[in-house]
């Protein structure tokens, strides 16, 4: 996660408004649609579904080149952020970065936790076995709630990193979800393989730094 150092204390961040926070600049006002924040994140796990789907398994396991994890890690990674934004809706808590299973938070927890779910993933049908329920989970509960997303953007929740609004939220696990995928297609073609397009610029208000890392 990017890290902000100021005055000597180290503040993690989850999305670019707290950077500015802490700077003491101005943003420029979002559009605050939640329900389309939600769509478009949606767009983005399908294009992860099709990518577990279609890439040839050599090429899921092969490490991304100056990155080190594989498309298939990354793939686990993805998938578990948008994993907890339901129960976060519902209880005002999203579980992330830790352990969903146990309870713990933090960074170590969410490594160990994806860690052992790469683990356990022996072939394809392991893999779609994880991703594809959350992201079939994910499309029919936006389609249930995306009224009360609109209505509720700025609801309050909670979070191991601290606060953000729900509208927040959806857009930083918007990004981790599209960079990390940018990471995986990267290698993925860099493999000689074509990945499931996605057109981030489409995409209200996401900006994908200009490099890779």
């Amino acid at each position: 996660m990017p890290t902000l150092v100021v005055n000597g204390t180290s503040h993690v961040l989850q999305h670019p408004d707290q950077a500015a926070a802490l700077l003491g600049l101005e943003t420029p006002p979002g559009l605050r649609d939640a329900a389309r924040a939600a769509w478009e994140l949606d767009e983005i796990a399908q294009a992860w579904l099709d990518l577990a789907e279609s890439t040839p398994w050599e090429a899921l396991i092969e490490p991304v080149p100056h990155l080190g994890r594989t498309p298939l890690a990354i793939a686990v990674d993805a998938a578990n952020g948008i994993a907890q934004l339901a129960g976060a809706w519902s209880s005002a808590w999203f579980h992330w970065p830790g352990n969903p299973r146990t309870g713990e938070t933090g960074d170590a927890a969410v490594v160990a936790y994806e860690a052992s779910i790469v683990a356990g993933i022996g072939g394809r049908d392991d893999l779609l076995a994880f991703v594809r329920p959350v992201v079939e989970t994910w499309r029919t509960f936006v389609a249930a709630e995306q009224d009360a997303f609109a209505a509720h953007a700025a609801r309050p929740l909670r979070m191991p990193r601290g606060g953000l609004t729900w509208f927040e939220l959806l857009e930083a696990q918007r990004l981790h979800a599209a960079q990390h995928y940018r990471q995986a297609a990267s290698g993925i073609r860099a493999g000689g393989h074509e990945p499931p397009p996605l057109d981030f610029d489409a995409m209200v208000g996401l900006r994908l730094p200009a490099s890779i890392y």
